[in-house]
């Protein structure tokens, strides 16, 4: 299938639904800390031990996901900066299964396409491990507050 933008072809979609493809498979090591990505352009920013989600969904469905859960795979999470609700989502998810969960700070940058390797190797350096109290301050937050007046 072809998206069109007004632009032309945007994206050329395989026929294989995204949570049956573990893309970069052939080059993971399972036992080695992985860098989930949404998109193969952020791929090009990683390491060689990195996936991207082929969007921004990801459940206990995907091919990825049990994979993951098998091996106990350490995850860092490199997610773009919109995706924060998500994230935490997803880093919950992933601990209720005992796998380790660390999150990338992408600073300035809106997702690890626009860094530079050597930006990128740097933040994956300096994620932080995923906790409980990161879901409850996201959440707290996330409260609008103040008046509609």
């Amino acid at each position: 299938m072809i998206d069109k933008s007004e632009n032309g072809i945007k994206y050329l979609n395989a026929k294989v639904p995204k949570k049956d493809v573990i893309f970069n498979e052939i080059n993971i090591d399972w036992n080695d800390e992985l860098t989930l990505v949404e998109g193969p352009m952020d791929l090009t920013k990683c390491d060689s031990n990195s996936t991207c989600l082929l969007g921004s969904h990801f459940s206990e469905e995907y091919a990825l996901f049990q994979k993951i859960i098998k091996n106990r795979t350490p995850i860092i999470m490199a997610l773009d900066s919109d995706m924060a609700g998500k994230i935490q989502k997803y880093c919950k998810l992933l601990s209720t299964y005992g796998v380790p969960v660390r999150v990338l700070d992408l600073g300035h940058y809106s997702d690890v396409g626009e860094m530079s390797k050597l930006d990128f190797m740097h933040a994956k350096s300096k994620a932080r491990p995923w906790s409980q109290n990161d879901r409850l301050y996201h959440l707290i937050g996330s409260i609008k507050s103040g008046s509609l007046l």
